[in-house]
């Protein structure tokens, strides 16, 4: 087994969305630590309110992964990380060659926020309002593992489903990042929606209805990897509720995701569920049986 690395999850000050008394913020946290250090490859720790974390804190760590939106409804303008944490975090990528991870909607950062720009360029893609930011209406959604692969998502289903997550649509893609996984935009996955968009979240539709909306009708980027300076960023937009924690696309890519972002390098192969291994719970890699 490769050496352990350390991951530190930046999160808290979530919207109701993912901070409510049916689903918070903090299953993300448990399920992403589980995932993790059952690979054996991992230890995880976690800040709820990274705002205003130094560098004597994160450089302590392998890997950062933020969950976090730094506000508390949709219709919100998001409170940064501050300036230090800003200026350590893209110092841990850019020079000291360590990896972030963007989890779900962390990913969205819209121009008035007080983010860095610099924070699109790490993550080699920007999603915001301007476009074409929009959830694809709720229901089961096929996933297109790219081609050509990545070692990330090597061993992984051409085709999969996700059912009950909050897909978001509207990513502009910069030059360099490469596409793990899309799901294709269709039309009339709106059209035959019986409430769309819904009131809680802001969409801006075009005059010309739903048909010129940015990136309808095209595959849309749900994961994605960027070189940054000497480190990497792993971003992955999926993930909004435990359907698709368990499924086994997503429990062998995101580790090895992480993993990636980490050190630039893949060891992990996936769980092995062979003869009395199959008994094993959730999530598969180390647990005794």
């Amino acid at each position: 087994m490769a050496d352990m690395l350390n991951a530190l999850i930046l999160s808290g000050h979530m919207t109701r969305e993912h901070d409510n008394e049916f689903r918070s913020f903090r299953k993300h946290n448990e399920w992403i630590t589980a995932l993790l250090e059952d690979t054996g490859r991992f230890r995880v720790r976690v800040i709820e309110d990274p705002r205003g974390l130094g560098a004597d804190i994160i450089d302590k760590y392998d890997v950062v992964i933020v969950v976090f939106e730094g506000r508390d409804g949709f219709f919100d303008k998001a409170v940064g990380f501050g300036a230090e944490t800003d200026a350590a975090l893209l110092r841990f990528v850019q020079e000291d060659g360590k990896g972030i991870v963007w989890f779900h909607g962390s990913s969205v950062q819209e121009d008035d926020w007080g983010y860095p720009e610099e924070y699109n360029v790490m993550r080699g893609a920007k999603l915001n309002l301007s476009t074409g930011l929009r959830p694809r209406p709720w229901g089961e959604a096929l996933v297109h593992t790219a081609e050509p692969r990545h070692e990330i998502t090597d061993g992984i289903s051409a085709t999969w489903t996700v059912t009950g997550d909050d897909i978001l649509m509207g990513v502009e893609m910069y030059d360099g990042a490469q596409v793990l996984l899309s799901v294709f935009d269709d039309l009339e996955s709106y059209e035959n929606a019986p409430v769309w968009p819904m009131k809680h979240y802001p969409v801006d539709i075009p005059d010309e209805g739903l048909s010129g909306m940015i990136g309808v009708n095209t595959h849309q980027p749900v994961a994605w990897i960027n070189e940054y300076g000497a480190g990497r960023s792993f971003t992955i937009t999926i993930g909004h509720d435990i359907d698709t924690f368990r499924r086994i696309e997503f429990i062998r890519m995101f580790p090895r995701g992480v993993e990636w972002a980490a050190t630039g390098e893949i060891s992990l192969t996936g769980p092995d569920r062979r003869g009395e291994r199959r008994f094993l719970p959730w999530p598969y890699y180390n647990q005794e049986g």
